[in-house]
């Protein structure tokens, strides 16, 4: 039985936050890795791959952004106050990311 759009939305709110603190923990430690390393090749793959990471944070931010409803309609997901301060947290962490890889 196929789920109305109220019941997805809930579900993908009650994903999101572990999904988002998950990948940008994730992002984190990968762009740790290989920071050092001369070889251009490698450096490119490291490159791309931290590229694909920040598109897939960008897009489970919109993702988030399409779920915003009422607390009421969540119960046991993040509070929308909770899920907003997560995902300008996300933003602002996305921004520096592109800032860094810039250099």
């Amino acid at each position: 039985m196929p789920l109305s759009e109220e019941g997805m939305r809930k579900r993908i709110a009650e994903f999101l936050p572990r999904a988002l603190s998950t990948a940008l923990n994730s992002y984190m430690k990968f762009t740790k890795q290989a920071k050092q390393d001369n070889d251009p090749v490698k450096f490119k793959k490291h490159h791309d791959a931290c590229k694909v990471a920040i598109a897939h944070i960008e897009l489970l931010i919109k993702l988030a952004k399409l779920v915003d409803m009422p607390v009421s309609v969540l119960k046991g997901a993040a509070s929308n106050e909770q899920m907003r301060g997560l995902i300008e947290y996300a933003e602002s962490e996305v921004k520096r990311m592109e800032a860094e890889s810039q250099i």
